[in-house]
């Protein structure tokens, strides 16, 4: 069955609202529902959209059992004990190059590139020109790349502190900020959440406190590196570019720990914001469980190579 079918009948059940309300509620006619019920047509993303907020708005996030957490968390160990030797196996050019073109193009199109994987590969490995692209969405796929690489051969690695972070930060954005690598002088707001930013004169103080904590592992470290995640997309530092510097964080505390770097999926968008949301306002145990289902996808594509 569709998610977006046990949505409905979720929020059905829960408000008592008949077909007709809930119609009224998305801005469609009660076929229109009838038709989705029965699988006949799917909503297309606006209106998928508007029924994952209703969900979120009536049901919330439902808690995951403590078993279900505990489970995947073993599955990681299983696969990092039988590939214990991350670090090595990135730096193999066939596994390198699968995960610089798995992230960049990902990483890069949740943030909003236009570039189809092909054309990201193309740029990225054969330094092609993709007509009727922009420069910037090259530099970004260059440029992330690029820092990538330099995390695979060892050249950019943990401690995670201030000066790591600000020189990513420009490399990243070299060529399309001319404030990259400097923390934002304007007041930030991330589109579709409600967070309030720091304003930009605390970011120095709050980086601050998340520099002192950053590199502290107390408990399982996949927990550790989700709060971490979700701390800095909260201070959001930077006028462009935060959710990409986020990831490249939780990708070198993953090597660092000995896992597979996170592969965010572009079509998990919309579970990764809701996900992160949720850890800045309630729980990061959804965004734990998330973050370890990206891991073991990224131990299925290394064992392709061995």
């Amino acid at each position: 069955m569709d998610n977006y079918i046990e949505k409905i009948q979720d929020i059905l059940v829960e408000t008592g609202w008949s077909q007709t309300r809930f119609a009224a509620e998305i801005g469609v006619t009660f076929a229109t529902v009838n038709r989705w019920l029965k699988a006949h047509t799917k909503p297309h993303s606006a209106q998928l959209r508007q029924i994952d907020k209703l969900f979120d708005n009536i049901i919330g996030i439902i808690p995951l059992p403590e078993e279900k957490i505990v489970r995947i968390l073993k599955a990681v160990d299983t696969k990092n004990k039988k590939l214990s030797n991350i670090k090595t196996l990135l730096r193999r050019e066939d596994i390198a190059q699968d995960f610089l073109l798995e992230l960049t193009y990902n990483s890069d199109a949740i943030e909003g590139s236009t570039l189809t994987k092909r054309q990201a590969e193309a740029v990225i490995f054969d330094k092609a020109t993709i007509k009727d692209k922009s420069l910037v969405e090259h530099l970004e796929a260059i440029n992330h790349s690029t820092i990538l690489r330099n995390i695979f051969d060892g050249t950019i690695g943990g401690p995670i502190n201030e000066s790591l972070i600000k020189y990513m930060h420009k490399v990243l954005m070299q060529g399309i900020r001319e404030d990259a690598g400097e923390y934002a002088r304007h007041q930030r707001a991330i589109r579709g959440f409600e967070l309030v930013l720091p304003h930009p004169s605390d970011i120095p103080e709050e980086m601050g406190i998340f520099n002192n904590k950053v590199n502290i592992y107390k408990g399982y470290p996949l927990g550790h590196i989700a709060k971490m995640h979700a701390d800095f997309e909260a201070i959001h530092p930077f006028g462009d570019g935060n959710g990409r510097i986020g990831r490249l964080i939780m990708i070198i505390q993953l090597i660092d720990k000995g896992f597979a770097p996170c592969i965010i999926n572009v079509k998990e968008k919309a579970d990764y914001y809701k996900f992160l949301e949720y850890a800045q306002k309630k729980s990061d145990t959804h965004l734990v469980y998330f973050l370890a289902e990206s891991v073991l996808n990224s131990y299925k594509l290394i064992e392709r190579y061995i």
